[in-house]
């Protein structure tokens, strides 16, 4: 085991999304680890050999993802241990409550297995909700064409201006995020690594406002990635300040997220939404969407000092 960084790690994570067909890393834990927030390690069978196993360990989270390649070997079993035996699995998890919470991305047994056997329990559940493109609004669709709520205005993220807009956009997605244990903590520094991500257009961050004030009320982000024939995209995260919650702003959004969707003429439509909030996973599914698959995550025994 040593230190890692992102470059040694990203072609294990790639080949195994591959393999699985889901994302095995989230972005806040990329995002974490690429700010030092917490420890990414590489695992190797043999000193000097080519990495087999990235582990990303802190804030009370942990991810563990293998070599396609290399599974089956026990290498799981013995990376998971380390990991729970580093300084980092012992920082408390979010909201203060201890034993190290772990992800199960998509159906996944063997990963299950393994959680299971080092004595982590299921205690939340996130649905992969899929759209068939067809079913996005026809072309050519316009997402400023959008009927809104009487006193609201649609406009993009400025990058050319970006200072208040970020400060808006994550004081909005505090607001509206402020119980969920990931979207909830990004700060001003984790935006801007997004909005440096390689995949960040700002035509596909929509902020709405209230005309009369001028304050941000909700916002959409469109995430499209353009790696194969055909863009993919997701609903990266929809967001309304509680404030203006029962004025319709939720549906008004998923509307402008279609039509920008559209534009893009995508192959793959996707969103995530965790699996106990029924009131967004009917909206999504009155849209067209339907779940996918679906990820658990665990969280482990208290880790002693």
């Amino acid at each position: 085991m040593s230190e890692g960084t992102a470059g040694v790690a990203r072609p294990i994570l790639d080949r195994a999304e591959q393999a699985d067909g889901n994302s095995p890393v989230s972005d806040q834990a990329l995002l974490a680890a690429g700010q030092g927030q917490r420890a990414l390690l590489v695992f190797t069978e043999a000193e000097g050999a080519a990495p087999v196993a990235v582990g990303i360990v802190g804030q009370g989270e942990l991810d563990l993802v293998v070599d396609p390649a290399s599974r089956g070997k026990g290498i799981g079993t013995a990376a998971l241990r380390i990991l729970l035996d580093t300084p980092a699995a012992r920082e408390p998890a979010p909201g203060g409550s201890t034993g190290p919470l772990a992800w199960a991305h998509g159906d996944n047994p063997t990963a299950e297995a393994l959680l299971r056997g080092a004595g982590f329990e299921a205690v939340r559940s996130l649905y992969r909700m899929a759209l068939d493109p067809a079913l996005l609004p026809a072309l050519p669709a316009d997402p400023f064409d959008t009927p809104l709520p009487a006193g609201f205005e649609l406009r993009t993220f400025d990058a050319a201006a970006p200072d208040d807009d970020a400060r808006a956009w994550v004081r909005v997605n505090a607001r509206a995020f402020a119980s969920h244990p990931e979207q909830g903590r990004v700060t001003l520094e984790d935006f801007a690594l997004m909005r440096a991500e390689p995949w960040f257009d700002p035509a596909d961050l929509f902020l709405l406002r209230a005309a009369d004030t001028g304050r941000t009320a909700g916002f959409t982000w469109v995430k499209t990635l353009r790696d194969g024939a055909a863009p993919e995209t997701e609903l990266y995260v929809i967001g309304v300040d509680p404030d203006f919650a029962g004025a319709g702003l939720g549906r008004a959004l998923l509307t402008v997220t279609l039509a920008r969707m559209a534009q893009h003429r995508p192959g793959r439509v996707t969103l995530y939404v965790d699996g106990d909030n029924a009131r967004a996973v009917r909206m999504y599914e009155a849209a067209g969407f339907t779940i996918d698959s679906r990820s658990t995550q665990w969280r482990g025994p208290q880790v002693s000092e």
